[in-house]
């Protein structure tokens, strides 16, 4: 699995990103998903692997953005690509490691997934909210709360073992004044994400970056207010997302 960060695949289960036209001006595909049933927060078997056939014939190799955060699952495909040994690091204002007792994947339980990944080696999430949860998780799981927004770059390297990283955002993570989710949300800066995502595309392999936290009909709604406060914030945040990893990503990144 290559990232190259000099194009962006739209995944099209709820038409959210209809509206955000700014993003159209870079180098795109979109993979439409909304024949599918059975989709929405959990995932039949059946849809899980007609959505992982689709995605595998993309043609750009950057940044996957996945639509509302009742989709995040889909990362749990993405990260299927990767051959070699990688960190995932998380923005997330949930664990989404589940209950443990989940009888089909969810966007709330993808993680718990993904620990089984042969080559995955650690979790770094960045934004949950404080949770005796926490305790419990896998050792190969590292938590940053949310009012952990004093890490240095080279804190959160210290916990990443690997040279290559897999990075996937909710921008639920995020505060209000950043974006609109449908989901209750973190306090995280704009500012803080990008940070970040500079120093990991900077310093580290990244093999793959997805983006969700779209708000639901936000782009069909558009005479709503709220809808048209998620659509532009939205935007605003998917664009610098985009525009940060088409300037630092390389091929070569230096080293850390």
């Amino acid at each position: 699995m290559s990232f190259q960060g000099n194009g962006v695949t739209f995944l099209n289960f709820d038409y959210t990103y209809a509206s955000q036209k700014q993003l159209f001006r870079f180098p795109h595909e979109w993979i439409d998903f909304t024949d599918l049933a059975h989709t929405n927060l959990y995932c039949e078997p059946e849809s899980l692997h007609e959505i992982e056939r689709r995605i595998r014939l993309r043609k750009q190799k950057g940044a996957v953005f996945i639509g509302n955060g009742n989709y995040h699952y889909v990362s749990y495909l993405l990260i299927q690509e990767i051959k070699e040994p990688f960190t995932l690091v998380l923005f997330d204002h949930h664990t989404d490691v589940g209950t443990g007792d989940d009888p089909v994947i969810s966007c709330g339980s993808w993680v718990s997934y993904a620990l089984n990944h042969p080559y995955l080696k650690k979790v770094i999430m960045i934004g949950p909210k404080p949770s005796q949860q926490h305790l419990r998780l896998s050792p190969n799981i590292t938590v940053f709360s949310l009012d952990r927004y004093n890490i240095s770059p080279s804190m959160l390297f210290s916990v990443i073992s690997t040279h290559s990283v897999y990075i996937s955002i909710d921008k639920d993570a995020l505060r209000r004044d950043d974006a609109v989710t449908n989901w209750d949300q973190g306090t995280m800066p704009l500012s803080f994400l990008l940070d970040c995502l500079r120093h990991l595309l900077l310093y580290k392999k990244v093999i793959g970056v997805d983006v969700c936290g779209e708000y639901p009909q936000a782009s069909i709604d558009v005479f709503n207010p709220v809808c048209r406060e998620a659509n532009r914030k939205n935007e605003h945040a998917n664009r610098l997302i985009i525009e940060t990893c088409f300037h630092y990503a390389s091929t070569h990144p230096l080293p850390a």
